[in-house]
């Protein structure tokens, strides 16, 4: 009886031991044997063309502060097709990945006593009085243009919102762009496949204001489009889309960069500002999904949102030759529509009936899954599933 018991403790022990030896996350279960070379299914980028893109959002800003190593490893070990990243510029010119070049709501910087004088007041909005961009208007904060990168190598990144796992505070670093584009690389070797930047140009005009009232020459974009040169990411075959919510600065670089532009959108334009954005030869555009493709409106009691009509959005824009990116896709109750059931497969389900481009997501992983489970992640898989939908 004893002899019983002891061999089922040794056995529940070994069996403990190697759960215990699994790596925490664990995604080769989603893992493709693909024909990266296959231009059938991949662009000359490497990456995917026969299924929406998955862009990390942040990072897998969704399970771990935004903009971390943490954050983008996660994201590529999730699955990312692309991680972005949001430049901004420090006070020695080199750029880090911030979702603002404010710090204040994403750093323990207030904690710092010597640096309470550093906070202050700019203007955050675009070139254009006549239509709001991406207006922010005055923003009284901590800037990271006003810290050399070794300050702003001090301070540690905090989760922005309070209904997400706070485990990971205070234990990483500011990153800069050349330490994404290593940790792309690294994963992108490691994994066997092509995983790309998407790099927004953040409040250009505002930052430019700045540089030239410090009598800096040179300007957000230019400096930009030199880093990522200096990293390799300069044509069309380069797997870095440049993103921006102000089509002056696209402008700007439609005939001083080959590498594929979006423009980002959270409001309908008119239609001379398509007009306008169409001049530019944009690759596609990043779209606010609530308010250009699912519209909706508020409940009567302002807990949650219903979804009120689809628009045509998607395919005017694949009519003109456009790529559809949508943001952001969450798996939050609050950031559903209740018409979802909270859940978040039931809308990303809509959106690839719909014929979306990418996804942008703080849940890279959810994605993977959901296209694993649409028996979409694959070409592999996709290409069986074509063949018997045909027979």
């Amino acid at each position: 009886m004893f002899r019983k018991i002891e061999i089922c403790c040794i056995f529940f022990a070994v069996c403990v031991g190697l759960i215990a030896s699994v790596p925490e996350d664990r995604y080769e279960e989603y893992h493709c044997n693909d024909d990266y070379e296959d231009e059938s299914f991949y662009g000359e980028d490497g990456l995917p063309t026969f299924r929406p893109m998955i862009i990390a959002h942040r990072g897998a800003s969704g399970m771990y502060p935004e903009h971390t190593a943490l954050a983008y490893r996660k994201a590529a070990e999730q699955g990312a097709d692309m991680i972005e990243c949001d430049l901004a510029l420090t006070k020695d010119l080199e750029f880090v990945c911030l979702h603002e070049p404010w710090i204040g709501q994403t750093t323990n910087v207030a904690d710092f006593e010597e640096y309470a004088d550093r906070k202050t007041t700019y203007l955050m909005n675009d070139d254009d009085p006549n239509a709001n961009w991406n207006d922010k208007g005055e923003i009284t904060d901590w800037f990271s243009i006003d810290f050399t990168l070794q300050e702003l190598k001090q301070f540690r990144k905090i989760q922005s919102l309070n209904y997400r796992d706070p485990r990971y505070d205070l234990q990483e670093e500011i990153v800069t762009l050349k330490e994404l584009d290593s940790i792309v690389k690294e994963m992108s070797f490691e994994q066997e496949r092509t995983i790309g930047i998407y790099v927004e140009l953040k409040h250009p005009f505002a930052i430019n204001t700045i540089l030239q009232e410090r009598g800096i020459e040179e300007t957000f974009e230019s400096l930009a489009l030199e880093a990522l040169s200096d990293l390799g990411y300069n044509d069309s075959t380069s797997p870095c889309y440049l993103q921006s919510f102000e089509p002056t600065v696209l402008e700007e670089l439609k005939n001083k960069t080959e590498m594929k532009m979006i423009f980002l959108t959270g409001r309908n334009l008119t239609e001379t500002e398509w007009e306008r954005i169409y001049q530019i030869e944009v690759y596609g555009v990043g779209v606010n999904k609530y308010t250009l493709i699912a519209l909706g409106e508020k409940d009567d009691i302002g807990r949650g949102s219903y979804k009120t009509k689809i628009t045509d959005f998607i395919e005017k824009a694949h009519s003109i030759g456009w790529k559809v990116h949508a943001y952001t896709f969450r798996n939050e109750y609050v950031n559903l529509y209740w018409d979802y059931g909270q859940d978040p497969y039931s809308e990303l389900k809509e959106f690839l009936d719909l014929g979306l481009d990418g996804y942008f997501t703080d849940f890279p992983v959810t994605v993977r899954r959901f296209l694993h489970y649409e028996n979409r992640l694959c070409s592999s898989s996709s290409n069986d599933k074509n063949s018997q939908e045909n027979n």
